[in-house]
């Protein structure tokens, strides 16, 4: 369907392989430890049990999603066709594999095999940054009515998964956010083009159902209006220097 939809609308635009995740998102039999998760996601919890996980950034392939610099381009898909654009967003657990073999700091966990230390998570959370943008095209430049109107979360990371609310957001503690700011306190964090990694700026929906502008960091306005409105919604967002992220949040 995916590849109906691209040949038939943007004859020129290359199409990307549809990459299937090695295992269940986040599926990790080892002891639960807050912090970076193998999987990507920041968990916070205790007890031996997360409360509260956010994921790594989801990101569209760029050489597919750049058909959408023309805004008059999304209206014209298809629920179907919008739901087959899915296939072209890379979640970290789908890059750690396609990564490894270019990238060899990346460290796969091994089934049945010990934990990967606090530092190997680190490394393969910044090369995996590096590789999905420099070999994937993995980009934070997403048709925010896209966003809207696809459930993303749940269709790449599973049903718990969900785009964070206005409520989500209200409920935190501005220790979660300093918890969140504090583990992407990485090496990578302000290196170009990993830098992207580890932005705490994400799609929210808000508390009207429409989408906001949402900010994880600590001691900031949290939910702030989307810097795009009306027929920009249908155009790719670049940002200003600053592109907003999709993460997901899991309780």
């Amino acid at each position: 369907m995916r590849k109906n939809l691209l040949a038939s609308l943007f004859v020129l635009v290359a199409v990307a392989g549809c990459v299937e995740s090695p295992s269940e998102p986040g599926e990790q039999n080892d002891a639960f430890h807050p912090g970076l998760q193998y999987a990507g996601a920041i968990a916070i919890g205790n007890a031996g049990q997360p409360s509260i996980e956010l994921s790594a950034p989801l990101f569209p392939d760029a050489t597919v999603f750049q058909m959408f610099q023309d805004p008059s381009v999304y209206p014209m898909l298809s629920d179907a066709d919008r739901d087959a654009l899915l296939d072209d967003i890379r979640t970290f657990e789908e890059l750690v594999p396609l990564c490894a073999p270019t990238h060899p700091a990346i460290k796969q966990q091994s089934p049945g095999g010990p934990p990967l230390t606090q530092a190997e998570i680190m490394t393969n959370y910044d090369e995996v940054a590096r590789c999905g943008y420099e070999d994937f095209g993995a980009k934070p430049y997403w048709i925010p009515e896209h966003v809207n109107d696809v459930d993303i979360c749940a269709a790449k990371l599973g049903a718990d998964w969900h785009l964070p609310t206005e409520a989500d957001i209200a409920a935190l503690q501005e220790s979660d956010f300093a918890f969140f700011e504090a583990t992407l306190a990485l090496p990578g964090q302000d290196q170009f083009p990993s830098h992207f990694y580890y932005s705490l700026d994400v799609y929210v929906r808000g508390a009207d159902s429409t989408l906001a502008l949402g900010n994880l960091a600590p001691q900031t306005d949290h939910v702030v209006p989307l810097p795009v409105s009306g027929a920009a919604m249908n155009e790719l967002y670049i940002g200003n220097g600053k592109p907003i992220g999709l993460r997901c949040l899991r309780f």
